[in-house]
């Protein structure tokens, strides 16, 4: 008997294959659905999201702001690592490297507490918005 959802279809192919050919992009369903060309509809693009992230191929990262639309990324090994998020235009890019490391040890070991890096997403402005930012207060 198979389970409700663990179906696989093609169209779920068709959009898992997209996040594998960009594994590094995070982006929304309506850019998945917008860069397939109309091959698979929004409301299957949304429901394989879904079911791709219950199934641990995708993460979500949910908006900023209520209204403001998720973010899906490629993750099939679980790999751990923080995000960074631009207030300004909304990038999200990941931050890997080995200071990430040092930081959740240091709140494991001196505080209790196991970040769930997955789910953590550093706020503040990428370099260019930053730019812009103090270009436009000397103005």
């Amino acid at each position: 008997m198979a389970i409700r959802g663990a179906y696989q279809t093609k169209q779920k192919e068709v959009i898992a294959d997209y996040f594998r050919v960009h594994p590094d992009d995070c982006v929304t369903a309506e850019a998945v659905y917008a860069a397939l060309d109309a091959r698979v509809g929004m409301t299957t693009v949304y429901r394989a999201v879904t079911r791709l992230c219950s199934e641990g191929l995708l993460r979500k990262y949910t908006g900023q702001s209520a209204g403001e639309a998720a973010l899906y990324q490629y993750s099939p090994c679980g790999e751990s690592h923080l995000h960074i998020r631009c207030l300004d235009c909304g990038v999200l890019a990941h931050l890997r490297c080995d200071v990430v490391g040092d930081f959740t040890n240091h709140l494991r070991g001196q505080h209790g507490f196991v970040l769930d890096e997955g789910q953590t997403v550093l706020y503040g402005r990428c370099e260019q918005c930053e730019a812009k930012r103090k270009q436009q207060t000397k103005e």
